[in-house]
């Protein structure tokens, strides 16, 4: 369990350090509707729902349901590593 922490937090640092590099993130604050822009600019919201996607994918694939509370483990982790 711990390493399915540590391993989605760092799949999903990775992710949000990839869509600020390439431009996204900005594009979707800028043009986005108004709930998300602010999702998007927020790095813990945007830290907490990127884990959940990470995680439900690895749900998906693992067919593992106990990594339900990764997501909340995870997010303080992504915010140190952005």
């Amino acid at each position: 369990m711990l390493a399915a922490i540590f391993i989605i937090a760092l799949i999903s640092a990775f992710t949000i350090l990839l869509i600020t590099k390439i431009g996204l993130r900005d594009f979707v604050i800028e043009h986005g509707p108004k709930l998300i822009s602010r999702m998007f600019d927020c790095d813990f919201c945007l830290s907490f729902w990127t884990s959940v996607l990470v995680t439900a994918g690895m749900v998906l694939v693992t067919k593992d349901l106990s990594l339900a509370l990764v997501p909340m483990l995870s997010t303080p982790i992504t915010r140190i590593l952005i």
